[in-house]
């Protein structure tokens, strides 16, 4: 087990279980709340979009909705299955012939030099295994004048009430999921050794007071339970606890989002 948790940051995005499966594609679909998370990309009409780990393919459609049918989105991702439902989605809605999926097979992102206008990465670059390499990649792909997106998460400064200090060691159990837990707050320095210029920084801190962020906490218990450091019955007395506080309108989270924007 020690063996397979040292690369289980990267493995649990190559095959995930079906209950993850499903809080993915009910968390990753396009809400208007999430504009704020891509509008420093400034996305627009006739545009070539990489959308670095599309997951299920939430966003994916709304690029493509955005860049036109003269536009195109290059969905890059590690996992069959999600570039499987980002086609599927994307058909649905009309959309199939602007969205190319493409599968990551390294870290060599599957992408010509200077053949994107703008790449997008939401919360993607804490599970990579080297982010550095990963944000050159980005400069690569981009062309001169284009822009590079990424929003991440920051851990450190995740706050959950009333269960603070019980979230506290789920996290530390967790930690095994993630490559860069704390990757947002070393995203302006990545970018400036890549060479980005123009680099802006924005920090989203949204009070979340109905539980919107309930999947999230729920993919931290079963990162937790696989790590084999909780049992799996105070998981669920915290699971039990987190669902109650949500009833009784005592649940308060806060999960700052930085926002990192750089020009090639």
């Amino acid at each position: 087990m020690p063996d397979e948790l040292d690369t289980y940051y990267r493995d649990h995005w190559l095959h995930v279980e079906e209950d993850r499966m499903a809080r993915y594609e009910a968390m990753f679909q396009w809400r208007d709340g999430y504009e704020a998370l891509i509008a420093p990309a400034a996305i627009g009409t006739g545009q070539v979009v990489a959308d670095y780990g599309c997951g299920p393919g939430g966003l994916a459609v709304e690029l493509a909705r955005r860049v036109g049918p003269s536009g195109r989105v290059l969905a890059v991702d590690i996992n069959r299955d999600f570039l499987a439902r980002t086609r599927a989605l994307c058909d649905e809605q009309g959309l199939g012939d602007r969205v190319d999926a493409r599968q990551m097979e390294g870290e060599r992102i599957p992408v010509d030099d200077a053949d994107v206008d703008r790449v997008v990465c939401k919360n993607v670059l804490e599970y990579v295994p080297d982010p550095e390499a990963t944000v050159r990649e980005f400069y690569r792909i981009v062309k001169p004048g284009g822009i590079v997106h990424v929003s991440d998460s920051d851990w450190g400064g995740v706050v959950l009430e009333p269960l603070g200090e019980r979230f506290t060691r789920l996290m530390s159990a967790a930690s095994v999921a993630f490559r860069t837990p704390l990757i947002a707050r070393r995203l302006y320095g990545m970018f400036r050794s890549a060479g980005f210029e123009d680099v802006r920084v924005q920090v989203i801190a949204n009070a979340d007071t109905s539980g919107g962020l309930r999947g999230v906490i729920y993919n931290m218990a079963s990162y937790a339970r696989t790590s084999g450091k909780i049992d799996d019955a105070e998981i669920a007395d915290f699971l039990a606890d987190v669902d109650r506080a949500v009833e009784e309108k005592t649940f308060f989270a806060l999960l700052p989002q930085f926002l990192v924007t750089g020009r090639k």
